[in-house]
């Protein structure tokens, strides 16, 4: 089954007049793509299916329902329209950009290994230790390898997906009950987006103070900054979270410049964009050896 990590509903928004998009690669020789549909692109072979869980399909349950309302809340949005259910449904499918894509796994899977390590690398010393290999050349490679810390753990990539997947309402709450910006750009400089278009923003060099930015279409874009006390959501006062301190705002285009470098940036292997754009092919060209990293 082809799963997609990135909705067909959301790409839909940056579409050209013919339903295409025009796929910019990162770390290829040929950066400019062929035009595609939304269908076509940022999908996995049963991505979605995750057998830590009872059902392993659990997901099919919870996508429907912020997938497919995702066009009305864009254009709520466009008029500047902001209320509780729109937020509520933005919220959810954002925690799952953020926890179930590709790059969310390796991530994922780049923190647990790092987490372990140090584990992994004491239980190795003490075994070898108290059980040298009786083989004199193998003794010698495996001593060679502990010593320059080259034994390592492969962690199953389903395991951090499931870890994102019970963790999403939790982190939909943060976002329900944050604080959001609404962007709407009415430039020249439309924004972009790519297969991984939720991010975390740093306003300064507090890495603990990250804002969440993601584009909602080419004149629109969003930056949340969360609530990290929220707890779980009542459906019954979905109506009643709008913050007065939410707000709409015209972007500079210096802003949107960052803001679009930054998608570039984040993005694993593809940026998306409407049109073909030499200064963008140039711009992912030189951001091609950008990548998502933990700090450990």
């Amino acid at each position: 089954m082809k799963d997609h990590y990135v909705a067909k509903t959301y790409l839909e928004a940056f579409t050209n007049s013919n339903g295409m998009l025009v796929p910019y690669y990162k770390g290829k020789s040929v950066i400019l793509g062929k035009p595609k549909p939304p269908k076509a692109v940022c999908f996995e072979a049963d991505g979605d299916t995750n057998r830590y869980f009872n059902d392993p399909r659990i997901i099919d349950k919870y996508l429907p329902q912020f997938e497919n309302p995702w066009k009305q809340n864009v254009k709520a949005l466009r008029e500047r329209y902001l209320y509780g259910m729109v937020k509520y449904q933005i919220s959810d499918y954002l925690a799952f950009l953020r926890s179930c894509t590709p790059a969310a796994k390796r991530l994922g899977q780049e923190m647990i290994q790092a987490a372990i390590q140090p584990t992994i690398q004491s239980v190795l010393e003490h075994q070898f230790k108290v059980h040298p290999p009786t083989d004199k050349e193998a003794r010698e490679i495996i001593e060679m390898l502990i010593e320059k810390r080259q034994i390592s753990t492969e962690i199953n990539r389903q395991f951090p997906h499931a870890v994102g997947i019970s963790q999403l309402q939790s982190i939909a709450a943060r976002f329900l009950s944050g604080i959001w910006f609404v962007m709407i750009n009415d430039s020249d400089h439309p924004f972009i987006t790519s297969d991984n278009p939720a991010v975390a923003y740093y306003h300064s060099e507090d890495v603990t103070m990250a804002h969440i930015y993601i584009p909602i279409a080419p004149d629109i874009s969003l930056m949340i900054t969360g609530d990290p006390n929220a707890k779980s959501i009542d459906p019954c006062v979905i109506s009643n979270l709008v913050s007065p301190a939410d707000r709409f705002g015209v972007p500079k285009i210096d802003y949107i410049d960052k803001f679009n470098e930054l998608i570039i940036r984040a993005a694993e292997d593809r940026v998306f964009h409407h049109s073909v754009d030499r200064n963008l092919e140039q711009k992912v060209r030189e951001n091609a050896d950008w990548k998502m990293t933990c700090e450990y």
